[in-house]
């Protein structure tokens, strides 16, 4: 891995130093070549060496041998073609160049240089016609540069408006459909972006850097297996491409393959400007298993390396068992006092102030950095919240159950735990999956998926979800449904049963419910000023974007527990709903219920849920590896006073019993 990125990190060196030292250059590359002898770039180089001192007898020869070995490398063939067109072999140079502008029609400088050879060479059709495939794809090139900048502008209907223009024009031209499919994902279009690079990788599987883009899509789009399949590919492809690697343990962690994610973040640590970021991301993977104090250690190594990186002090903060001593406190007070610190570094760093005050009891200005961090969120990421509710309830009704009922895969294998973020639905997963007869598996995302899958792009309001459900036929629910045991048993083990814990999953109930009509659900709630908190002193990237503005949070909650009213309506006695507060003071009895309800026997083991030694992949990882204690419950209370606009947007909803 880094043998090939270190051999390629030399190459681009000696590129740079090629016009200031050739002969030093040249000697460098006689020593790759006599070690690799088919690298591809060490023999261009070699080639540009000759070139620039005007030797092209050795050019040729070298760019002869190179294409040999390599015989679709455009730029060589366009180098020897220039060659040879100097040498007076004019059939030869237009015959190589032609192929060239074949392989790579959007190169537009190539088809003017094609047009003035056939000129030259007295073919005027043959130039004309050249000449008027520069004019026709300088238009074109024109006109993406000018979808490009609307992007860029944000003007994505505009961006989105020029690409299909384009595309009628050369329907599966590649440049254009990669911007389409960045469109496709400003719009939340996650499947039809990810199938949209899918055809360009098919066209182009050499391209790295489309590669790249299109592992990152299907990671986006929670697909891990094949995400990991176009990483395995892209490595065998350019193994010297070191971005790959960084995806690729992004995808093996949410796949819950940790070893050889924690083997390649080892690694890329070793790279002098990937150390802090990947220290970073190799101690969220140590956390996740339970080594803490080598999380730790991780995390102040990353700062050691970058003292800026906002990232490494709220991983920090976010161990619950650490605490920042004066002198990284004193840091971090001096990192928000720079103005040149990057705005997102910034926010990081006043959460992890907020953390760090709090644990000192100074609540006043802890809540003074927590406050400013989600501000300035907020203005980074609006959350441009849209209640959703009317939409659910005006399609799942007691008659949209009754005429499915029988339907649906019959299986009762998943239990799914829902609830808002912060409310004890982690703690709940780890009791559940400390019974012998039930396994976690992780925040499976793969119920959003189908929801997604179940909207068509640029359609109307009954092909949108959940509207779509209302035609939905039975062999297309079967098939979702498998989908979604197939894609569970890439993360659960043997057990009959499997948790799957995603807490905004309350949303979609009545799809979990058409697709299992004995799925178990359950519902975990928590005081709403206390989960209120625990969310707005908690830095979520852009998952929970309504969690930085306390107002949001109450409207979100308000509707939260609006649609679970409606759940229970249409599916009376389906769904348990389990209080946090109820755990902490009466764990045996609430567990006993919780057992009842998913017709599992006791076992000793759910009470000793902290001894789970599962792989947690949540902020609330190391809580769950500690016994409960009854203190936790009224901590919100420390900042009561600084909640008023989440408390007055639960009373003006009708929520007004809180405490």
């Amino acid at each position: 891995m880094l043998n090939a990125y270190f051999k390629s990190r030399t190459l681009a060196e000696l590129e740079q130093s090629l016009t200031k030292n050739p002969a030093q250059v040249a000697a460098s590359l006689d020593g790759i070549l006599a070690e690799d002898p088919s690298n591809a770039r060490a023999l261009f180089l070699l080639a540009r060496k000759y070139l620039l001192d005007n030797e092209p007898a050795k050019a040729e020869q070298q760019l002869e041998l190179l294409l040999q070995q390599h015989p679709k490398h455009l730029a060589a063939q366009t180098e020897l073609a220039k060659l040879r067109f100097a040498a007076g072999r004019t059939k030869d140079a237009i015959e190589m160049l032609g192929n060239v502008t074949s392989a790579s029609p959007d190169a537009v400088e190539n088809w003017l240089l094609l047009s003035e050879w056939h000129k030259q060479d007295k073919q005027t059709a043959a130039s004309e016609n050249a000449l008027r495939q520069y004019q026709m794809i300088k238009a074109f090139n024109d006109k993406l540069q000018l979808a490009e900048k609307a992007y860029a502008s944000t003007d994505f209907k505009a961006t989105d408006a020029i690409c299909r223009q384009l595309l009628k024009l050369v329907p599966n031209e590649v440049r254009t459909l990669r911007l389409l499919a960045k469109v496709a994902r400003q719009f939340q279009y996650f499947e039809f972006s990810t199938a949209t690079l899918a055809r360009c990788v098919e066209t182009r599987p050499a391209d790295v850097a489309l590669g790249l883009e299109y592992a990152w899509s299907l990671l986006g789009s929670r697909m891990y297996s094949q995400a990991l399949a176009q990483c395995r590919r892209l490595v065998e492809v350019a193994p010297e491409h070191i971005e790959t690697y960084g995806v690729m343990a992004e995808v093996l962690y949410k796949l819950g393959q940790y070893d050889e994610a924690i083997e390649i973040y080892r690694s890329l640590a070793d790279i002098p400007e990937k150390r802090a970021l990947s220290l970073v991301h190799l101690g969220k993977v140590l956390k996740t298993v339970g080594q803490i104090d080598a999380a730790t250690d991780c995390y102040r190594q990353a700062i050691a390396a970058d003292n800026a990186l906002g990232q490494a002090y709220w991983e920090l903060a976010n161990l619950r068992t650490v605490r920042f001593s004066a002198d990284e406190v004193q840091a971090m007070q001096g990192l928000v006092e720079n103005a040149d610190l990057r705005a997102l570094d910034r926010v990081l760093v006043q959460f992890s102030l907020g953390k760090a005050l709090e644990d000192s009891e100074d609540y006043s200005a802890s809540f003074g950095h927590y406050d400013a961090a989600n501000r300035a969120y907020a203005n980074m990421r609006p959350a441009n919240y849209t209640r959703l509710n009317e939409r659910f309830e005006a399609v799942f009704t007691s008659e949209y159950f009754a005429a499915r009922d029988g339907q649906g895969e019959q299986s009762n294998a998943p239990v799914f735990v829902v609830g808002m973020p912060r409310s004890g639905s982690t703690l709940v997963e780890q009791i559940l999956s400390s019974h012998s007869l039930v396994d976690a598996t992780s925040e499976l995302d793969e119920i959003v998926s189908i929801a997604r899958s179940l909207t068509e792009p640029n359609t109307s309001a009954d092909n949108q979800y959940p509207q779509s459900m209302a035609t939905l036929g039975a062999d297309r629910v079967h098939d979702l449904a498998q989908r979604y045991l197939e894609h569970a048993q890439l993360y659960r083990g043997q057990a009959p049963y499997f948790i799957d814990k995603a807490p905004q999953n309350f949303h979609h109930i009545g799809l979990i419910k058409t697709l299992f009509p004995n799925a178990k659900i359950i519902d975990v709630r928590r005081n709403p000023l206390g989960c209120g908190w625990g969310l707005y002193r908690q830095f979520f990237g852009d998952s929970f974007l309504f969690s930085y503005d306390l107002e949001t949070i109450g409207h979100f909650y308000s509707d939260y527990l609006e649609l679970m009213q409606h759940w229970h309506t249409v599916l009376p006695g389906q769904i348990l709903t389990v209080h946090y507060e109820d755990l902490v003071t009466d764990l045996q009895g609430t567990v006993g219920a919780l057992l009842d309800y998913c017709g599992l026997s006791f076992e000793d083991a759910c009470l000793d849920f902290h001894l789970n030694d599962r792989a947690v992949a949540t902020p609330s990882s190391e809580q769950v590896r500690q016994p409960l204690y009854a203190a936790a419950l009224d901590h919100w209370k420390h900042y009561d006073e600084f909640l008023a606009p989440l408390r007055k947007t639960l009373a003006r909803r009708g929520w007004a019993e809180l405490d």
